[in-house]
């Protein structure tokens, strides 16, 4: 970390986000949303797909939006389609088509991050300052090409960046690596072997709908539950300072 970046008790923290926030999978934001709840109150990250596979969020889905805006401490932008353009690489193949930025040029990259915060402006009453790009791809979206769009910090796989050089590292937890089963499992036990030894890094829990399918859920509850026992309280990127602080309450179990 620089000498900016806010002061943090690594060793009493962790951060629970939920990808891929779109009306396809309300169904399963909401058994999220009712399995974290007991554990960490409202102290979530939803990050938001705007335009899911080309069909934007609009006032059909607001009964799901304003669920979303009331039972997560903050809302961040996940791409725009979240799914890639044109031809697919390795990665992309890996990622089952979701790496959504490797396949934009820097003049799409800004259309579509300049509509997606348009989208949540409207639908959510405000716009992200905060970017988790699909699968961690960021392609052209990096942190100063962000920060014309509102957006002050980035959330990658291993690290929080800011377009004013901070980093803040991170031990990170995500089951949806690939739909080949062996690397969701891979991905879980990359989490527990960084948060065993990265001690400087901030324990981050990372959601997808389909973990739910493949059955993951117990094992993401035994996660959360650990790093509570461990003494450790969730904690939001905003409250401190990354970004403008939650807009909302928020909330923890007692």
């Amino acid at each position: 970390m620089t000498e900016h970046t806010p002061t943090l008790d690594i060793s009493r923290s962790f951060c629970v986000m939920l990808h891929d926030v779109a009306p396809i999978y309300a169904s399963h934001v909401a058994t999220f949303t009712q399995s974290m709840a007991p554990l960490v109150g409202n102290m979530m990250s939803a990050a938001v797909v705007p335009c899911w596979a080309g069909v934007p969020l609009g006032d059909n889905d607001r009964a799901f939006l304003d669920r979303v805006r009331d039972e997560y401490a903050n809302i961040l932008l996940h791409g725009y389609e979240h799914f890639r353009p044109g031809r697919r690489g390795l990665k992309s193949k890996i990622a089952d088509g979701k790496d959504e930025m490797n396949g934009l040029d820097p003049a799409e990259t800004d259309r579509r991050l300049a509509a997606g915060q348009e989208i949540l402006e409207r639908v959510m009453g405000q716009p992200a300052c905060g970017f988790i790009a699909p699968t961690y791809q960021i392609g052209f979206a990096t942190p100063e090409r962000l920060a014309k769009f509102g957006i002050h910090y980035t959330v990658g796989y291993g690290k929080v960046a800011t377009s004013s050089g901070q980093r803040l590292p991170l031990a990170t937890w995500v089951w949806d690596v690939s739909p080949i089963r062996l690397l969701c499992r891979v991905g879980y036990r990359l989490g527990q072997i960084q948060y065993r030894f990265r001690k400087n890094a901030l324990p981050c829990v990372v959601l997808h709908p389909l973990d739910l399918e493949r059955g993951f859920l117990p094992q993401i509850e035994k996660t959360v539950q650990r790093l509570l026992d461990a003494g450790r309280q969730p904690v939001m990127l905003e409250s401190l300072g990354y970004g403008a602080k939650p807009t909302k309450p928020v909330t923890v179990p007692a």
